[in-house]
């Protein structure tokens, strides 16, 4: 599958950092210096997984590399059980991820000379994983345990390596009751027993690790067994002391790694190896990306890997500028001369790219789908390309049936051959794989802030389990870094990233349906308007809160919406009238079986031979259809609109004639250009 808008990571960026063209055996210059850590983020769905899936398979068997996803218990190894929820005073999660590093960037690809060797990071876990706490008389005859482990004191190699063999086999059965590595863990073991005879019993790693960890200075003296000694105890010790030797062990797997960069393998410009770490904003990934930096920034430099990681964020609201340095374009230097003043000054941060119409379309391939499908889709996802894609695949899918496609229907178009979940329904069990947390977002979308859901929450959605709903759905919304911009006049809506929303709404649209005339619907919008009445809300019978006029037109209640409007005209001006008219535009459309409102009664100012009402009547109809999620530019509409706006600017006074003539001028191209309420601008600063 084609990545679309990762160029400058995939061709520019990752090779400078290993060396290695990606596509040939073209060896690059090495920069002097250190190279930076490069963070790619993104939202939900960006496709920042397949960025390193595409990178890792791109250097397979070429350089050392190893992949680890910090936000699954298996690293993203199948095969790896997750650990037990027992702590234990000799493992961590964090020496669990580098015994596993070690094992994946220890395996010698076919077109990599030499074998990466990590005497130092060995050492240091062995020491950490093998200690057993002692009172302080025993202290001693520990320390000279350990050195016994570690030196190398017989003559004989195979003697050396029998010894050895024969204490891993201890450490083994002993890990098996050692709650924090789990079987799959244990699994990797074995394989370590190879690299440590290599690493411990070599002519010189050995004596250099031991080297090594004497100069570390983890102690305020002693020599590397004493330095090793103190790491164990201090790996015990309170947060800020094991924190503190799992950065000494960070540092010995760089210095494993530059130390098999010798002078004559620099001047052979070897390639150097990749680290590549997924979800690094979760728990163990801040902590793993927060130390990483740290002994990044505090060590002297030296030969480093190629660093990727990705991390979840919040989309931006609006497309970036072309110019703004994302996975599509970034211009260097990608290596550091000088070591900047914090270590976050080694961090790229690079937006995973937003992906444009054009690219889209390719995704189609030599499908030609039915005009405005691939328009719909970009607006929807956003540009997020696991939406994107899933959303293409459903509609090639669909077509290879022979089956005709509405755009309007997008959403309800079957994932696979059979015809359910749709295609809304498989999105939304990615994105929110709980069903309890995935059934309160549908239930709390239509709210427009947290006051409304939590009016929701005592009714919806049925058979909810309690605690604070509201609550755990905004910590799902912030954890999952989903953007909250809000609408103007307003502080919400409670879901403010507009592509969530949409599926949200349209799930709940679904359900609804269900209940007879759409009643769900009904009750949830009733009771969501009740809370901006103006008898409840502080205003009188002929001022309505434009919440509660977005909530009538929900329910299609086109002519109190309609009667309030005309009221606003004498009372707003102009940019505050169009804020409005923004706002309630962008309510949700009903299912197709509610039942119609009751009909209102007339007033003076809904006589059919007024013209400026039947204006706001029309450019609000019109408005709200073309503002659906799924709708296409409508001819029809949009010249409806145009020509209510010019009727408005020719029965205003001056002042807001320029700006009613100004959404004239404007607002068709923008709704020509797939642009919708509410972000269809209103020429000045509302005042409401």
């Amino acid at each position: 599958m084609t990545l679309y808008g990762r160029s400058a990571v995939l061709n520019e960026l990752v090779p400078e950092l290993v060396g290695l063209k990606p596509e040939s055996h073209s060896r690059l210059r090495i920069p002097g210096g250190s190279p930076l850590l490069v963070q790619c983020t993104g939202g939900r769905r960006t496709g920042k997984t397949a960025l390193l899936e595409r990178l890792a398979e791109r250097y397979a068997q070429r350089i050392p590399q190893a992949y680890a996803d910090l936000g699954a218990d298996d690293f993203g190894q199948p095969g790896l059980a997750p650990p037990d929820d027992d702590g234990t005073a000799n493992a961590s999660r964090t020496t669990d991820l580098l015994f596993y590093l070690m094992d994946r960037l220890s395996q010698q690809p076919r077109e990599f000379r030499g074998k990466l060797a990590f005497p130092r990071l060995t050492q240091g876990l062995l020491a950490v994983t093998s200690w057993q706490s002692v009172q302080p008389a025993e202290l001693a005859a520990a320390r000279s345990r350990l050195a016994g482990l570690l030196r190398e004191s017989q003559p004989d190699v195979q003697e050396r390596r029998n010894r050895v063999a024969g204490w891993i086999t201890q450490v083994m059965e002993g890990l098996g009751t050692v709650p924090g590595l789990g079987p799959g863990l244990r699994e990797i073991v074995p394989p370590l027993a190879e690299i440590v005879t290599t690493e411990l019993l070599g002519p010189h790693a050995n004596k250099d690790g031991l080297r090594w960890w004497s100069e570390r200075r983890v102690s305020s003296q002693g020599d590397a067994h004493a330095q090793l000694t103190e790491l164990a105890m201090r790996f015990r010790g309170d947060p800020d002391d094991r924190r503190l030797a799992e950065r000494h062990l960070h540092a010995a797997l760089l210095e494993d790694m530059a130390d098999h960069y010798t002078r004559l393998r620099r001047a052979n410009r070897v390639p150097r190896p990749l680290l590549l770490l997924d979800n690094v904003h979760t728990t163990l990934g801040q902590e793993v990306w927060g130390t990483l930096t740290r002994v990044w920034h505090e060590e002297a430099p030296r030969t480093r890997p190629g660093v990727v990681a990705t991390s979840l964020a919040a989309e931006p609201a609006a497309p970036d500028p072309e110019s703004t340095p994302s996975t599509r374009s970034v211009a260097g230097p990608f290596w550091r001369q000088e070591s900047p003043d914090v270590p976050a000054g080694w961090v790229l941060r690079l937006p995973l790219a937003q992906l444009g119409l054009d690219e889209v379309k390719e995704m189609f391939g030599a499908d030609r789908p039915e005009p405005g499908v691939a328009q719909v889709i970009h607006r929807l996802s956003a540009g997020r390309a696991g939406i994107a894609h899933t959303l293409v695949q459903a509609v090639r899918a669909q077509a290879l049936r022979g089956e005709p496609l509405d755009v309007r229907s997008l959403l309800d178009v079957p994932y696979g051959a059979e015809p359910e979940p749709s295609v809304n329904e498989r999105l939304l069990r990615i994105l929110i794989p709980a069903e309890v947390a995935r059934a309160r977002l549908v239930y709390y979308a239509p709210a427009l802030d947290d006051s409304a859901a939590h009016q929701l929450s005592a009714q919806y959605p049925p058979g909810d389990p309690g605690g604070v709903p509201v609550q755990e759905a905004l910590v799902q919304l912030r954890d999952d870094r989903w953007g909250r911009c809000p609408w103007p006049g307003v502080d919400g809506p409670f879901v403010g990233d507009p592509t969530l929303r949409a599926l949200l709404l349209h799930d709940l649209r679904i359900r609804a349906q269900e209940t007879p005339s759409g009643e769900q619907w009904r009750n949830i919008h009733l009771l969501l308007r009740s809370l901006y009445a103006p008898d409840v809300y502080g205003g009188t019978a002929a001022v309505h809160d434009v919440r509660y006029l977005h909530h009538s037109l929900a329910i299609g209640d086109a002519d109190t919406v309609a009667e309030a409007l005309h009221r606003r005209l004498a009372e707003q001006d102009a940019p505050s009238w169009l804020t409005a008219l923004n706002l309630i535009c962008a309510a949700p459309h009903p299912p197709a079986n509610l039942a119609d409102p009751p009909a209102a009664p007339l007033t003076c100012c809904t006589a059919d031979d007024d013209p400026v009402h039947q204006a706001v009547r029309l450019l609000l109809i019109n408005l709200w259809e073309q503002s659906h999620p799924l709708a296409p530019p409508d001819t029809e509409k949009i010249n409806s609109v145009r020509l209510q706006l010019l009727t408005l600017a020719q029965r205003s006074a001056p002042a807001a004639q320029r700006v009613f003539f100004q959404a004239y001028e404007q607002w068709p191209l923008l709704l020509n250009r797939w642009r919708q309420a509410p972000d269809l601008p209103t020429y000045g600063e509302a005042r409401t």
